[in-house]
């Protein structure tokens, strides 16, 4: 029996595929999706740059975040 795997060549189809497994750390991702689906490697790229800005607004944040709660600890 042959089984054929979904392709996913869309940013769309990929971050479908993903959907509840985001979570989970990039290079465990990408072992999960070329082991399921037959993935565009340029989609894969596209998605993994989007994974590293996405952390790094993350970090940006974070301090603020901790400054601001940090000030508000204070007040009270």
């Amino acid at each position: 029996m042959i089984k054929l795997r979904e392709r996913l060549d869309t940013f769309e189809a990929l971050m479908s595929a993903i959907e509840g497994y985001q979570h989970l750390p990039i290079d465990v991702l990408s072992q999960f999706l070329l082991e399921h689906y037959t993935v565009d490697l340029d989609v894969l790229a596209q998605f993994a740059d989007a994974l590293e800005v996405r952390e790094a607004q993350a970090v940006e944040q974070a301090p603020r975040h901790d400054r601001v709660a940090r000030a508000a600890q204070s007040a009270a």
